[in-house]
């Protein structure tokens, strides 16, 4: 079975141009965990996750000892997020992006997902964004095939 079988043709995607705080948004409103980064000719160049944003937010081990109580973590959180507004996605996001073409086979994919650890493989054809599959997606299919089969 081909990816383009078990893949969501509708996706969310995030602009490169956006700031990070409209991507947080959008993954918020949608309420998903991450979202392929998409240039002006909808060209994959990133993916974006809240992984990658909580990173942003928050700080990092040497950081977090240096504040001196809650209240100096809470008003930097709250100045990160206003900072978010003025600085784009693209200075948080993944660039090295994992992708698979439609054609490819769906034991490809889950084979990748768990190599990279991932749970969302972004579909490309021609460089254009067409998709994403998910690790649910490949799971559902896998143990419905096979339950097909003994039918």
């Amino acid at each position: 079975m081909e990816v383009k079988e078990v893949m969501q043709k509708e996706v969310i995607s995030v602009r490169v141009d956006m700031s990070i705080t409209e991507a947080a948004m959008i993954l918020l409103k949608h309420n998903i965990t991450g979202a392929p980064v998409v240039d002006q000719n909808d060209k994959l160049v990133g993916v974006v996750s809240e992984k990658d944003i909580f990173k942003y937010l928050y700080p990092d081990y040497h950081e977090y000892y240096s504040f001196l109580g809650f209240d100096k973590e809470k008003n930097n959180i709250q100045d990160k997020i206003k900072e978010g507004q003025d600085k784009q996605v693209d200075q948080i996001m993944s660039k090295n992006a994992i992708y698979v073409a439609p054609h490819d086979s769906v034991v490809r994919v889950g084979a990748l997902m768990i190599m990279k650890k991932i749970h969302r493989v972004v579909v490309v054809d021609k460089g254009k964004l067409v998709g994403i599959v998910g690790r649910r997606d490949v799971y559902h299919h896998v143990f419905k095939t096979a339950l097909d089969d003994e039918k």
